[in-house]
């Protein structure tokens, strides 16, 4: 089975992931504050880190994975604009993961 997961991923030096989501009014599924992955805490990683994603265990079209994505956001896409407003070093990616029927790690687009 190939399994695709569809990713939104905000990355920011200086919004942490309550911030981000405080603005784009949605929690989200994985979060990473910066340096919080070091014991000691070092500044790795550099951003804090914030995502939502869509997972489907059974092949689907490209298309529907993101359109699934954007539908997990509904009228709160919107938002995007205002956290890219109140924080220009946000960086906002939308990612597909690919992981075919054999194998364990998956290609990013």
């Amino acid at each position: 089975m190939t399994r695709i997961t569809a990713f939104l991923a905000v990355r920011s030096k200086t919004l942490t992931p309550h911030e981000i989501s405080d603005l784009l009014e949605i929690d989200a599924d994985r979060d990473v504050i910066k340096g919080s992955e070091r014991t000691p805490p070092r500044p790795r990683p550099k951003y804090h880190g914030w995502n939502i994603s869509c997972r489907f265990d059974n092949y689907v079209d490209l298309d529907l994975a993101i359109r699934e994505l954007a539908l997990r956001l509904g009228e709160k896409v919107e938002n995007l604009f205002r956290l890219r407003n109140h924080d220009q070093l946000s960086e906002i990616c939308v990612s597909v993961a690919i992981a075919p029927e054999h194998e364990k790690i998956p290609l990013f687009f």
